[in-house]
Protein backbone atom coordinates (compact mmCIF):
# COMPACT_ATOMS: atom_id res chain seq x y z
CA UNK A 1 0.00 0.00 0.00
CA UNK A 2 2.33 2.23 0.92
CA UNK A 3 4.42 2.21 -2.57
CA UNK A 4 1.37 2.67 -4.43
CA UNK A 5 0.99 6.49 -2.44
CA UNK A 6 4.29 7.15 -2.82
CA UNK A 7 3.84 6.92 -6.49
CA UNK A 8 0.47 8.74 -6.33
CA UNK A 9 2.34 11.50 -4.68
CA UNK A 10 5.41 11.40 -7.26
CA UNK A 11 2.74 12.07 -10.30
CA UNK A 12 0.52 14.57 -8.26
CA UNK A 13 4.10 16.60 -7.65
CA UNK A 14 4.88 15.70 -11.35
CA UNK A 15 2.11 17.12 -12.35
CA UNK A 16 1.96 20.42 -10.32
CA UNK A 17 5.33 20.97 -11.43
CA UNK A 18 4.49 21.19 -14.96
CA UNK A 19 1.22 23.07 -14.29
CA UNK A 20 3.71 25.65 -12.68
CA UNK A 21 6.13 25.62 -15.68
CA UNK A 22 3.52 26.44 -18.22
CA UNK A 23 1.57 28.87 -15.92
CA UNK A 24 5.21 30.95 -15.51
CA UNK A 25 6.21 30.31 -18.90
CA UNK A 26 9.41 28.25 -17.95
CA UNK A 27 11.77 26.04 -20.18
CA UNK A 28 10.12 22.59 -19.54
CA UNK A 29 13.56 21.12 -20.40
CA UNK A 30 15.19 23.06 -17.37
CA UNK A 31 12.47 23.37 -14.60
CA UNK A 32 11.24 19.65 -15.58
CA UNK A 33 14.43 18.09 -16.76
CA UNK A 34 13.18 16.94 -20.01
CA UNK A 35 15.12 15.91 -22.77
CA UNK A 36 16.27 18.34 -25.44
CA UNK A 37 16.66 16.33 -28.97
CA UNK A 38 18.37 18.20 -31.67
CA UNK A 39 18.67 16.21 -35.25
CA UNK A 40 20.87 17.54 -38.14
CA UNK A 41 19.65 16.38 -41.12
CA UNK A 42 20.56 12.44 -40.45
CA UNK A 43 24.09 12.66 -39.54
CA UNK A 44 24.16 14.11 -36.20
CA UNK A 45 21.87 13.75 -32.84
CA UNK A 46 22.36 15.47 -29.93
CA UNK A 47 20.48 15.08 -26.45
CA UNK A 48 20.66 17.02 -23.57
CA UNK A 49 18.90 15.75 -19.88
CA UNK A 50 19.78 11.79 -20.08
CA UNK A 51 20.73 9.83 -17.21
CA UNK A 52 22.33 7.25 -18.49
CA UNK A 53 23.26 5.22 -21.29
CA UNK A 54 21.81 1.61 -21.76
CA UNK A 55 22.55 0.39 -25.29
CA UNK A 56 25.89 1.38 -27.34
CA UNK A 57 26.48 -0.56 -30.79
CA UNK A 58 27.66 0.62 -34.19
CA UNK A 59 23.41 0.17 -34.96
CA UNK A 60 22.06 0.89 -31.56
CA UNK A 61 21.97 3.32 -28.86
CA UNK A 62 19.47 3.60 -26.11
CA UNK A 63 19.74 6.35 -23.90
CA UNK A 64 17.59 6.70 -20.50
CA UNK A 65 15.57 10.18 -20.02
CA UNK A 66 12.89 11.04 -17.70
CA UNK A 67 10.21 10.83 -20.66
CA UNK A 68 11.89 6.89 -21.67
CA UNK A 69 14.03 5.62 -23.55
CA UNK A 70 15.53 6.82 -26.66
CA UNK A 71 16.38 4.69 -29.13
CA UNK A 72 18.76 5.70 -31.95
CA UNK A 73 18.89 3.03 -34.90
CA UNK A 74 21.33 3.35 -37.30
CA UNK A 75 24.79 2.46 -39.11
CA UNK A 76 28.62 3.03 -37.98
CA UNK A 77 26.82 5.46 -34.78
CA UNK A 78 29.28 6.66 -32.37
CA UNK A 79 29.01 8.79 -29.34
CA UNK A 80 31.19 11.70 -29.28
CA UNK A 81 31.35 14.56 -27.06
CA UNK A 82 29.62 12.78 -23.70
CA UNK A 83 29.34 14.74 -20.52
CA UNK A 84 27.07 13.60 -18.15
CA UNK A 85 23.71 15.20 -19.10
CA UNK A 86 24.65 15.72 -23.20
CA UNK A 87 25.79 13.11 -25.67
CA UNK A 88 26.53 13.50 -29.53
CA UNK A 89 25.97 10.93 -31.77
CA UNK A 90 27.19 10.67 -35.23
CA UNK A 91 26.95 8.38 -38.12
CA UNK A 92 23.81 7.71 -40.22
CA UNK A 93 20.47 7.78 -38.29
CA UNK A 94 17.47 6.21 -39.96
CA UNK A 95 15.09 5.91 -36.81
CA UNK A 96 14.47 7.95 -33.52
CA UNK A 97 12.12 6.65 -31.13
CA UNK A 98 10.76 6.88 -27.62
CA UNK A 99 9.75 3.36 -25.33
CA UNK A 100 7.60 4.35 -22.44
Amino acid sequence: MMRKNKTLGTLKKENIREQLTEALDLPKEVVINLPVITLTGNKEINIENFSGLLEYTSQKIRLNTRSGIVVIDGINLEARNMTAEKICIKGNILHVSFVI
